[in-house]
């Protein structure tokens, strides 16, 4: 997760179990916009097998077969059915797994039959064409039975809501910008996975470009204290979203959302 830099580093802010591995959130965003209910990302779902969900110690079983992302849902008084729009900022399997699931029969369908699915063209076609590097992380009963609605570039979605291009993690990642009331937020999902990331080269090793990374943080950075964007971290397991300060060392966060 933090490619390059020495774990002496990293651990002292993500500490590592015995396996190496760090706890990680699977945060979905859900909006509430006049068009109907706007769901970003969806999580890994309910298809894969129990050695995959043993390697990435996934805990996100639900009621009813589903998962805990159906189950908040379920908290806020709605279904899935009420879902209207699904926009996915990637389809690698922890971002775009839950776009479908698997009925106890083992028929896989939508996750959400009465949404609109909206990724970026370029991203559908590359998750499609996988070579050694890239096919553990695309999984083809992800996305291939779901009828997307496909953007280029940035693109107003909805009223409010812009998918943004930010390159690096893959190459056509975007995140989402929802804008209301004067305020402006960025989900930025796998551009900066956790607020320990927030430092620039502190870059995934699961990045296929880490320079352009670098510099697409950098010009995000710049606009988002520029005009006090509040930076929404999809995969930090405390940390939920703060506004970025400078510091003595680069960039910091204040006004945090925390879960601890």
């Amino acid at each position: 997760m933090f490619g390059v830099v020495p774990k002496v580093l990293w651990e002292r802010r993500i500490p590592a179990d015995a396996r190496n591995r760090i706890p990680l959130a699977l945060r979905c965003l859900l909006v509430e916009h006049d068009a109907g209910l706007v769901l970003i990302d969806t999580g890994i779902g309910n298809k894969e097998n129990e050695k995959f969900r043993d390697i990435y110690g996934v805990e996100n079983a639900g009621t009813d077969g589903r998962t805990s992302l159906e189950d908040a849902l379920g908290e806020l008084g709605h279904k899935p059915d009420d879902v209207r729009w699904v926009m996915n900022t990637h389809l690698h399997f922890d971002h775009a797994g839950g776009d479908t699931y698997r009925d106890p029969t083992g028929k896989v369908g939508l996750s959400f039959p009465k949404a609109r699915y909206v990724v970026q063209r370029r991203e559908l076609d590359f998750a499609k064409h996988t070579n050694e590097r890239t096919a553990g992380s695309y999984l083809a009963h992800n996305f291939e039975s779901v009828p997307f609605q496909l953007i280029d570039g940035e693109t107003e979605i909805l009223r409010g809501i812009r998918g943004i291009p930010t390159p690096g993690h893959v190459p056509f990642h975007q995140s989402i910008l929802i804008e209301s009331g004067g305020e402006r937020a960025c989900f930025v999902a796998d551009l900066v996975p956790t607020s320990a990331h927030l430092p620039l080269p502190w870059i995934m090793g699961y990045d296929l470009e880490p320079l352009v990374t670098l510099e697409t943080r950098r010009r995000l950075y710049q606009r988002a204290e520029a005009e006090q964007w509040l930076l929404i971290f999809e995969h930090d397991p405390n940390v939920v979203s703060g506004r970025l300060t400078k510091d003595g060392k680069g960039v910091g966060l204040v006004n945090e959302k925390r879960l601890d």
